[in-house]
């Protein structure tokens, strides 16, 4: 094991073991094992090129870990059980994730998986979560797992439905009519496409979008796509841009037409990629003029009135007892965090520590965790609140400008929408 993976580990709180068949570091340290305990895993990036959102999962996890065992545990069935955390690293690999959950869902047999990551991931994860019957919240945001009746559940948004707050604004907005979309290559990409194709083509809704291209997550230079919304704004076709990417490339993206000075031509729409997984002050002035789609960012700005107005008072209750923890206080947190609260309720619920009575317990059902009330349906896809946040900056720093649309996200998976929109 480096020295750099020691440090990470030793910085989550987490003792490391060596799993020779499958490369990973897991861990078992947290609560005492045996059958006075509820064991629960955990599939993160704690090394590789998403390591830095593995390293928010692992502090978020273990302060709830932290929070519920001083608080007694969870109870099952009339008994009150301790919590195990066993935690792989999936070294941001398809393969490594794959290896950890058949050994969770196998040899660990845990009862639940609190996370994995990415679409690709979360592909690679999911049969074996269903064949086991082990629910499993995954951070990926395809819909190719959310078929009826899997253990794959989420708290955020589909690939399908990233868009739609973005589109709400269209649709209200006098100064939007027609917006131009520049979008990943992949899936994420192929779905932003589809969903404003039937929005604006099928559905009856007024204005158009058009395509100014596709680019790889690793793109560096964005100056064609820029000149293309600048022509296309000129001629008098677009009003707005939409982009779809997220975390680094939509920091570089954003970086970049704030330098080339687009956002003084027109509105930059985004969805998720825009603020729940960007890191926001770490782009500073590069958010003026920028509409995002904030569910976890929300609390962030939660002393912001316009943003408060968007969350429960029950949820900022929790919010408030989340800041006392020794917890990240990052959008990526706030969501792992929500993930281990349902996980935790979805088990009292059931009163049970079997996957397919926790799943039924999970479906349908109504809970309220620190972003708000969400439900998830038999395809593991949430109702969750959100806001389109419009941001502007005070110096260097972002600030709310407005909140032009809140509601509570559908959970749409395919396109058309299996319910009215």
């Amino acid at each position: 094991m480096d020295s750099t993976r020691r440090s990470l580990l030793k910085r989550s709180g987490i003792a490391a073991a060596a799993i020779s068949t499958t490369g990973l570091a897991g861990c078992s340290s947290f609560g005492g094992g045996g059958g006075g305990t509820i064991k629960l895993g955990a599939i993160n990036p704690l090394s590789g090129s998403a390591a830095f959102y593995g390293e928010l999962a692992t502090k978020a996890q273990t302060a709830w870990k932290e929070q519920v065992n001083e608080n007694g545990g969870i109870e099952v069935d009339g008994s009150t059980r301790q919590v195990e955390l066993v935690e792989y690293d999936d070294e941001s690999k398809n393969s490594a994730a794959r290896s950890a959950a058949k050994r969770l869902a196998t040899v660990d047999d845990v009862s639940m998986i609190l996370s994995s990551w990415r679409s690709t991931g979360a592909i690679a994860v999911a049969p074996i979560a269903n064949q086991n019957e082990v629910p499993t919240f995954t951070h990926g945001f395809t819909p190719q797992v959310n078929d009826p009746g899997t253990y794959m559940m989420r708290l955020t948004v589909s690939t399908v439905m990233d868009a739609y707050p973005a589109l709400q604004q269209v649709e209200k907005s006098d100064e939007i009519q027609n917006i131009g979309v520049i979008a990943e290559t992949g899936d994420w990409g192929d779905d932003t496409l589809a969903l404003m194709d039937w929005w604006f083509n099928e559905s009856g809704h007024e204005g158009d979008y058009k395509n100014l291209g596709r680019f790889s997550f690793s793109q560096q230079d964005f100056s064609s796509y820029l000149t293309k919304a600048k022509q296309a704004y000129n001629n008098g076709e677009i009003d707005a841009l939409y982009v779809q990417t997220w975390a680094s490339a939509m920091q570089r993206f954003l970086a970049q037409q704030h330098r080339e000075g687009l956002h003084e031509m027109m509105p930059i729409l985004t969805g998720l990629g825009g603020a729940d997984f960007n890191s926001v002050d770490d782009v500073g002035e590069a958010m003026e003029n920028v509409y995002a789609l904030g569910v976890y960012t929300r609390l962030s700005y939660a002393d912001n009135d316009a943003i408060a107005e968007t969350i429960s008072d029950e949820a900022l209750t929790q919010f408030d007892q989340y800041k006392q923890l020794d917890a990240p206080m990052h959008p990526v947190a706030f969501n792992v965090y929500a993930d281990a609260q349902i996980s935790q309720r979805g088990i009292e619920e059931a009163g049970s520590t079997e996957g397919a009575e926790i799943r039924n317990a999970l479906v349908g059902t109504e809970f309220t965790t620190l972003i708000g009330d969400a439900t998830i349906n038999d395809r593991g896809q949430p109702a969750i609140p959100g806001a389109l946040i419009k941001f502007g900056t005070d110096g260097d720093t972002p600030v709310v400008d407005e909140v032009p649309w809140s509601g509570q996200l559908p959970p749409i998976t395919s396109i058309p929408p299996e319910t009215d929109l």
